[in-house]
């Protein structure tokens, strides 16, 4: 029993690490990107999409694509008319057959047919136009595709460096901790030399408290962009993402003159000039209704009185010149529903070009606020972080109270969180401009 013991916990042991492992993954930025393009949820179900614009598109072959079904039928009929024209089909009849009696009072008869029937569309002009309108609509949704991939990467990216801002919160409230932990020690030593009056240690736990409380909801945001960033990237939840790449160094500015042309081949809104095109085939597709269609067709059968039997065989082939004329003013209605359609598609497109643009101005001016406030918060944390090491020596030497230097701690650690925030917010202004101008900017 004991030598089992000691087995079963060497396997343990062994096991344990492995799904440590299994559990972590480290990740850089690019790495992220390729796990989203293959695993994200949003972006294969606008990949579905445009499968399945694809295959209606692929439909629309049946308009100059000839039809062709075989069919196998066993049927078993006193029917007088109908027993007589099996009889013919089968190339059975006799003489006796065309006596009234047999005729008017006829035995059963079973009739096995196998049929082989073409259709074959010759001109559908409006069928045309409808296959060019499925054919915008397919290159829309894969233009929309493309867009929704774009969204995704916009969204990784801002989870992603949402993780480290989550993570440098932590690693910067974690030292407050300390500190504060530190000052409360010491307070309690200089009450217990009559250095200091207990008020001074209550007030030196509140904010120890206070930074514990600070640090446990930055490690619940920390665990809520860890997870969001997993779900991204199809990830299980639980996993344990260590991030390579880093935001924290000095970014640059960028510059960037676009004009409304340059903004127009944007996918999303290509996607929308499509769906115009698109708008425009149906229309004429729905006008084009008032043109005769012709077709041919055609069929070769054999019937007999046996399962697939092929005793007596016959063709049929003709073509079909349908036209119509009246139909309850339908046609008129479906060419100005879609006449109306159009109209509608092409307001959409302005509108949407116009906010596209108002969007990009906007970025465009928030990108350069950013880039301010990172220095401007680059410099407030260098001055709260120098007046903290000038505290904390006068603290040492028992010339600062526990609360000047708590408070100068918390205005340090503060700034340091503005300072991480700024660049962050930068970070998200330089991919909310590559989201609009669907280029990538490498810093």
């Amino acid at each position: 029993m004991k030598r089992r013991l000691h087995l079963y916990i060497l396997l343990l042991s062994l096991g344990l690490p492995l799904i440590t492992v299994a559990q972590t993954k480290s990740l850089s930025l690019n790495e992220a990107l390729e796990l989203a393009k293959d695993n994200n949820l949003s972006a294969r179900s606008a990949t579905a999409r445009e499968k399945a614009a694809q295959g209606a598109y692929r439909m629309t072959n049946s308009v100059f694509l000839p039809g062709l079904s075989v069919s196998h039928t066993g049927v078993k009929t006193n029917d007088p008319l109908s027993t007589f024209g099996f009889k013919l089909k089968q190339e059975v009849v006799t003489q006796a057959d065309f006596n009234p009696a047999t005729l008017n009072d006829p035995d059963a008869i079973e009739n096995y047919n196998t049929k082989i029937e073409l259709q074959q569309p010759i001109l559908n002009i409006d069928g045309l136009y409808a296959r060019k309108a499925a054919k915008n609509q397919y290159e829309a949704m894969a233009l929309k595709s493309s867009r929704a991939r774009q969204q995704v990467r916009y969204e990784v990216k801002r989870a992603y460096f949402q993780v480290e801002l989550a993570q440098s919160a932590v690693k910067v409230l974690q030292q407050s901790v300390r500190v504060a932990e530190e000052a409360l020690k010491l307070t309690k030593d200089n009450e217990a030399q009559g250095f200091v009056k207990h008020a001074d240690v209550l007030e030196a736990s509140v904010r120890y408290e206070e930074r514990l409380n600070q640090l446990s909801e930055a490690e619940d945001q920390k665990q809520a962009a860890t997870e969001y960033l997993a779900h991204l990237l199809g990830m299980d939840l639980g996993t344990n993402i260590v991030l390579t790449d880093s935001m924290t160094r000095a970014p640059s500015l960028f510059s960037w003159n676009v004009d409304a042309a340059e903004l127009e081949q944007r996918s999303d809104l290509k996607a929308i000039q499509k769906q115009i095109a698109a708008g425009e085939q149906m229309l004429r597709s729905e006008k084009m209704k008032f043109v005769p269609r012709l077709n041919a067709f055609g069929a070769y059968e054999w019937n007999d009185r046996e399962i697939l039997g092929m005793s007596a065989s016959n063709y049929l082939v003709g073509a079909s010149l349908t036209w119509d004329l009246f139909n309850g003013y339908k046609n008129l209605g479906s060419i100005q529903q879609a006449s109306a359609q159009l109209d509608e598609a092409e307001y959409q497109y302005q509108d949407y070009l116009s906010q596209s643009e108002m969007q990009l101005n906007n970025a465009k001016r928030k990108l350069e606020l950013r880039f301010q406030q990172i220095q401007s918060s680059k410099l407030s944390k260098e001055q709260a972080e120098e007046s903290l090491r000038i505290r904390t020596n006068r603290f040492e030497q028992g010339l600062e109270k526990t609360t000047d230097l708590l408070m100068a701690e918390a205005l340090a650690s503060s700034k340091k969180l503005e300072y991480i925030q700024s660049i962050y917010n930068y970070k998200q202004a330089v991919f909310e401009m590559e989201l609009l101008l669907e280029k990538d900017m490498n810093e």
